[in-house]
């Protein structure tokens, strides 16, 4: 159990948008195989959401 933990600690994690590595203690979305720091966050969820977009007036016929 010993060299599990030790792996996990040394292994980086990077933002899957920017690549940056996010450190320990820092807060981060992990969402659909996503992992996305605090400074991209903005930018991904105009990404997962853009599904949703609509421009008022210009609207999807359903």
């Amino acid at each position: 159990m010993l060299h599990t933990e030790k792996r996990r600690r040394r292994q980086t994690l990077r933002c899957t948008l920017c690549g940056r590595e996010i450190t320990v203690g820092e807060e981060y979305w992990a969402c659909n195989g996503s992992r996305v720091c605090s400074a991209c966050l903005p930018e991904f969820a105009r990404q997962e959401l853009s599904p949703c977009h609509e421009i008022r007036g210009k609207e999807a016929a359903l």
